[in-house]
C-alpha cells in the first residue's frame, strides 16, 4: 500500500483493472464505428468499400477475442501478481 494514497486502495491494481474493463468495452464501441462507417447515408461517399469491411471484420475478430480473454487472464495470473 502506498503512503498518503486516500482509502488505502493500490493505484496500480485500479489500473490494472481499469485496463482490463477497457478492453472488455473496445468491442463494443469498434462495432459502433463500423455500422456507422457502412451508413451510406450518413457517409456518403467515404462508405467503407468491401476490403475495408473485410479488414474491419478481422480487426473485430482480434479485439473481440483479447476482450473475450482479458478476465480469464486477469484471474489466471491474479491481476499481474
Amino acid at each position: 500500500m502506498l503512503v498518503g494514497f486516500p482509502l488505502g486502495t493500490d493505484p496500480i491494481l485500479i489500473t490494472e483493472y481499469s485496463v482490463v474493463f477497457s478492453a472488455i468495452a473496445l468491442p463494443l464501441t469498434y462495432i459502433s464505428i463500423l455500422i456507422v462507417s457502412n451508413d451510406l447515408q450518413y457517409m456518403g461517399n467515404y462508405v467503407n468499400g468491401k476490403a475495408m469491411n473485410f479488414g474491419g471484420t478481422v480487426y473485430l475478430g482480434v479485439i473481440l477475442a483479447a476482450s473475450l480473454a482479458a478476465i480469464p487472464l486477469m484471474i489466471i495470473t491474479g491481476a499481474g501478481a
